[in-house]
């Protein structure tokens, strides 16, 4: 049976490690152990998603994961690299990584014509995995508009980030607040976050336990959204989010936007601009060592890379576009990511100019960056798991 590792990502965090990570899926996932979470109450507490009993591997979009607190509950440090091969490895050029793509095989489409996963089950879909050179995007200038991506310095806010209202009452605003920053764009609204961690790390253990879902890196090339998706992400902001399909209460009961809002960006008939982006940062006070996130310059894609990868279950559906392997792709990476720098990435731009509607008075060359998570092939052996989060932010301009 090939289960769909969207899916097992719910479950237990080995299951996470397939579709987007390295690790093959357990047999059966289970929650590190333990029985699935019991529902939880809907209080200003907690927002984590519902699980039913025998329900581990239900699908739930948008993902909702607290992160693990960095500062009030420091882990037990891992073992730090050596300064000599930090250095030597932040100022190597490039380095060849294997990435995971559609393979040729598989349909390119826009709009979904049945590739994808359902209820575990992939449908017209597989994998192909191709050695490609991926620079290194330090010392070099990146622009959302041109890119697709950017690298910035930031120093994160000191905030419990075991605390479900602290990150979304604090390290939301602090995320909108830098986007907006690089964007001059009118208004960023925060409603997603998830943690990228490893079982082995004693925080990650007590989210589960706590009814959190934690999941492993996303290793294979894609966005998190298809063109038809990013639009309905922008409608359900119009719905309060304690009625969503992964509700937040803490986001409050009333709508994030109004319905006429909605329809003033999403209807094209004014050409005002959105986006959806993703601001990712490492979590460790170590920088990363382990599954670095690759990022392909938006601008090297074409439409014929793309497969509208649609995931289904009893209860949700989402659209992801992955990408087929091009000679073309113009790949990057960011060595020993530190926890007060963010990489901000767009998912879907509506002013790209592959995809734009008229009227628009101006475009952009990328409408999203395709990215991943990889094993750098110097990567130490005894190199800590990666912990980091990515906040899902709507910009409109």
């Amino acid at each position: 049976r090939n289960s769909c590792p969207l899916l097992a990502a719910k479950g237990k965090m080995q299951a996470t490690f397939s579709l987007f990570s390295h690790s093959p899926p357990a047999q059966s996932a289970t929650w590190l152990g333990h029985s699935p979470p019991k529902p939880l109450a809907l209080s200003a507490r907690h927002h984590a998603p519902r699980a039913r009993d025998g329900d581990s591997l239900r699908m739930v979009l948008p993902i909702a994961a607290a992160i693990p607190c960095m500062f009030l509950q420091r882990r037990q440090q891992p073992r730090r690299c050596s300064r000599a091969f930090r250095k030597a490895l932040v100022q190597e050029d490039s380095l060849q990584g294997t990435l995971t793509f559609q393979a040729d095989s598989v349909e390119r489409s826009l709009k979904h014509v049945g590739v994808g996963c359902i209820d575990g089950e992939h449908v017209k879909s597989e994998y192909v995995k191709k050695t490609v050179s991926i620079k290194n995007g330090r010392d070099r200038s990146f622009s959302l508009d041109k890119h697709g991506f950017t690298f910035v310095q930031d120093v994160p806010e000191i905030v419990d980030f075991y605390n479900e209202m602290d990150i979304c009452k604090k390290y939301y605003p602090a995320c909108c607040k830098l986007v907006q920053q690089l964007t001059g764009a009118a208004k960023v609204i925060a409603f997603y976050h998830t943690v990228r961690s490893h079982e082995s790390i004693p925080a990650a253990r007590k989210r589960i336990k706590m009814g959190f879902p934690v999941e492993g890196p996303a290793s294979c090339v894609h966005v998190d959204y298809s063109s038809a998706c990013a639009a309905r992400q922008v409608r359900l902001l119009a719905k309060p989010p304690h009625q969503w399909p992964d509700p937040r209460p803490l986001l409050g009961f009333k709508p994030l936007i109004d319905s006429a809002e909605a329809d003033e960006y999403l209807l094209g008939s004014t050409g005002k601009r959105w986006a959806i982006m993703n601001c990712w940062r490492n979590l460790s006070p170590e920088p990363v060592q382990r599954s670095p996130v690759a990022l392909c310059d938006g601008s090297s894609t074409r439409l014929d890379d793309i497969v509208t990868f649609k995931v289904q279950n009893r209860s949700h559906s989402k659209e992801y576009y992955f990408s087929g392997y091009s000679e073309d792709h113009d790949w990057y990476y960011f060595p020993q990511a530190q926890r007060d720098e963010a990489i901000i990435v767009k998912n879907w731009d509506s002013a790209g100019e592959a995809f734009a509607r008229e009227p628009r008075e101006e475009t952009v060359p990328t409408t999203f960056a395709f990215h991943t998570a990889f094993d750098a092939p110097n990567t130490p052996g005894d190199a800590p798991y990666r912990e980091s989060m990515e906040v899902r932010m709507v910009v409109f301009w």
